[in-house]
């Protein structure tokens, strides 16, 4: 475990947006690394991404920035401040959301200052408009303080005529060319060359000599749902930067509180939590969390699920809840719940959603009444099975499931074993809800089949395990003769080497399997040998990399996440911390993800995936819970992954009624001088479900329960009454 671990986005990915939209906006406007604002994502195919419209600022100088940083207002705040340092002056953006009576804009302010040695520069705002169907105009010459947008028709040469005047004043009673693009206030702009004379409009304030002291400033207004620009000056934009900063700070997006001794921390939740806001949206009157507000903008199986969870535990659980109706719009008549078709993964999924979703809300009702979706789901898996078992013997999926897409660095449908890894899940899930619910006959029902799928799991996976060169053993998730390719299947001739599959590609499913779906016992040779195969990928960056759909010289970012909570699951709470450190410090500095990125010293650019990528800020958000209540089997486990550094002299740790499928649970620990410390526990005795088992880790002496002495074992850990409320106080020996 690192000693002291930080949080300084040393990993950062080098492309970055970052969303300035409000929650549940419906406009997911989107900030580059240099400040430029990204309108209309588009994906013709998985290699050809771009934006339909992107404004770019800069200023007048010789050359480009130096040097550009970017965060943002707060972690409350979603406003981006982008600094970009020329050799001479220094642009600040600051770009932010706003909404009022209806009218939604998006807003830069703009400050040009010079460079503290710098005497006086002639410089001033420029910004290059690119967009494919589009060019910009004002309504004549002038400097102009609206700019509109127009069909792009190819123009005529310059012609001089003699009289070139331009007139100084623009003339607001012409006809208008379009609609409205942007505004620009105080400072007016007129056409002017784009960077590289690229083939774009350009406008830009018209040349100044600032002097030592001095600065020029001003707003862009981009009106998002509306067209009359009345009002729209620096005061009005001032203004609404204040409005915006007071509603974000505000806004509680912890509903539930957590406290962790850690602000860097603290301020990553907050991040997170706003993220996933921002990128939900409403659609026919339900709340749907979205993964991301570009790629990925739609509701999605696998991520949704640890999304509505992560939802749950910030204390949205009505909204979340509401997510499984969103789900069971995607119900075939098959059974299948599932957004596409080949990925027959979901429907299992989809189970242990439904099944987890009720019980973090106590609801038993609710899951009774979802009950014939579950039968339908569990019997459209039997068919599955079927087919399965009626392949040629020579098949790598004979006894298993059908070839299908694996996902998270496995395309193409072929042999492969996230599908299995997520099935099971979702039939233990469901049998042991059976169980609860007291469905005897269904319960034994649903046991039988993912027995009997664990069996022939477990006779594949030993016909399929390999060893690396030093002899270590793995499972390879696409099975043996089913491709070595992460895209095709059947690959022509060989493999490219920045294509081929690597030992821990797509094993995001066995961590799955392992956590949340304990299909294994934490001491599987299986389990133990995947982490092994972890730690040997962990040393560069400190997660495991070659992990996804960029296998060469890359990571999947929260990929850490599964990984650290097949750790904690094995009782290595060390290795969870630091893989949530070194999980953050693949952030970038506005708080937000890439999916996957190369490694920082290969400067090779590679990168997959959305930006905020949201399964990323739920999965932060869940371990950081995790580490302090973590539901196993059929109890909980308190402090698993609680490092010393939590635990300095003045450290608070608290959750209130944090949810479990045991009931909500409250948990407060404070250290105090001479490494003394008090801690309550207190636990839902009216909840539906009990836990069996309730144990804390307190590597203590002189530790007491109630006044009672207790006497932690070798690991630390110590066993309480499983419900009620508790204090314990003690010494930490750490």
């Amino acid at each position: 475990m690192i000693d002291n671990p930080v949080i300084d986005f040393r990993f950062a990915p080098s492309i970055c947006w970052t969303n300035i939209g409000l929650q549940d906006d419906p406009f997911k406007t989107v900030v580059g690394q240099d400040g430029s604002l990204l309108y209309g994502f588009k994906a013709p195919s998985i290699n050809s991404l771009f934006f339909e419209r992107v404004y770019e600022f800069g200023i007048r100088a010789a050359h480009g920035p130096k040097k550009v940083q970017q965060t943002t207002e707060s972690a409350q705040f979603p406003c981006v401040v982008t600094r970009l340092e020329y050799a001479r002056a220094v642009l600040t953006l600051r770009s932010f959301a706003h909404e009022e009576n209806g009218r939604r804009s998006d807003i830069t302010l703009w400050k040009i200052t010079l460079q503290e040695d710098v005497e006086d520069f002639l410089t001033g705002l420029t910004i290059d408009i690119h967009d494919r169907s589009r060019i910009f105009e004002a309504r004549s010459a002038a400097p102009a303080r609206v700019i509109f947008e127009v069909a792009y028709q190819p123009g005529a040469s310059l012609e001089f005529s003699g009289d070139e005047a331009i007139p100084l004043t623009e003339d607001e009673n012409l006809p208008q060319p379009g609609p409205v693009a942007f505004v620009s206030e105080p400072i007016r702009l007129i056409p002017t060359h784009p960077a590289g004379f690229r083939p774009c409009s350009a406008f830009g304030s018209e040349p100044t000599v600032l002097h030592k002291g001095e600065s020029l400033s001003g707003a862009i207004i981009i009106p998002q749902n509306y067209q009359d620009t009345d009002g729209l000056d620096l005061a009005w934009a001032k203004q609404a930067y204040q409005q915006a900063r007071i509603l974000w700070e505000g806004t509680p997006l912890l509903k539930l509180p957590i406290q962790i001794p850690d602000p860097d921390v603290m301020d990553m939740l907050n991040a997170c939590a706003r993220n996933i806001l921002q990128a939900r949206e409403i659609q026919d009157g339900l709340p749907v969390f979205q993964v991301g507000p570009t790629i990925y903008r739609g509701l999605w199986v696998v991520d949704g699920h640890f999304i509505l969870e992560a939802a749950q535990y910030l204390g949205y659980q009505s909204e979340a809840f509401k997510g499984v109706d969103a789900l069971l719009k995607r119900a075939d008549p098959d059974g299948s719940i599932a957004i596409f078709k080949f990925h027959t993964k979901e429907t299992g999924i989809s189970l242990v959603t439904l099944v987890r979703q009720c019980e973090l809300m106590g609801d038993l009702e609710r899951l009774r009444e979802l009950w014939p979706y579950i039968q339908k789901g569990v019997e459209f898996i039997e068919g599955l099975r079927e087919q399965a078992y009626r392949l040629p013997e020579d098949s790598p999926c004979y006894k298993l499931l059908p070839m299908s897409f694996g996902d998270g660095g496995l395309g193409g449908l072929r042999g492969e074993y996230t599908t299995v890894f997520w099935i099971l899940a979702g039939l233990r899930s469901v049998a042991g809800a059976a169980r609860r619910l007291g469905l005897g006959v269904d319960a034994q029902r649903f046991q039988a089949d993912y027995e009997s799928l664990l069996s022939d799991f477990r006779n594949t996976a030993q016909r399929d395990m390999r060893q690396l060169d030093d002899g270590t053993p793995y499972l390879p998730i696409c099975m043996p003769g089913s491709g070595e390719h992460v895209w095709t299947p059947n690959y022509p001739g060989r493999v490219p080497e920045y294509q081929r599959l690597n030992p821990a590609s797509a094993t995001w499913a066995f961590c799955h399997a392992i956590y949340p779906g304990e299909v294994f016992e934490g001491d599987d040779p299986l389990v133990l040998n995947l982490l092994h195969l972890y730690e040997l990928l962990d040393d560069q960056e400190g997660i495991p990399a070659y992990t996804g759909w960029a296998p060469y010289q890359a990571l999947w970012c929260y990929n850490a996440s599964f990984a650290a909570h097949a750790w904690l699951y094995t009782d290595r709470g060390d290795k969870a911390l630091d893989y949530l450190y070194a999980f953050a410090n693949h952030a970038s500095p506005t708080r937000v993800w890439r999916e996957e990125q190369s490694l920082s010293g290969t400067e090779e650019g590679q990168w997959w995936g959305d930006m905020p990528h949201n399964w990323a800020s739920a999965e932060f958000i869940r371990l950081v819970r995790h580490l302090v209540v973590f539901e196993k089997g059929e109890g909980l486990e308190l402090l698993g992954g609680v490092p010393a550094s939590w635990r300095r002299a003045g450290d608070v740790i608290r959750l209130d009624r944090t949810p479990t499928r045991f009931g909500p649970l409250s948990l407060s620990l404070e250290t105090g001088e001479d490494r003394n410390f008090a801690m309550s526990v207190e636990t839902d005795p009216g909840s539906p479900l009990k836990a069996h088992v309730l144990r804390v880790k307190l590597p203590a002496r002189d530790l007491r329960c109630d006044g009672q002495h207790l006497e932690p074992d070798a690991r630390g850990w110590v066993v309480l009454p499983s419900a009620g409320r508790f204090r314990l106080e003690g010494t930490w020996l750490d």
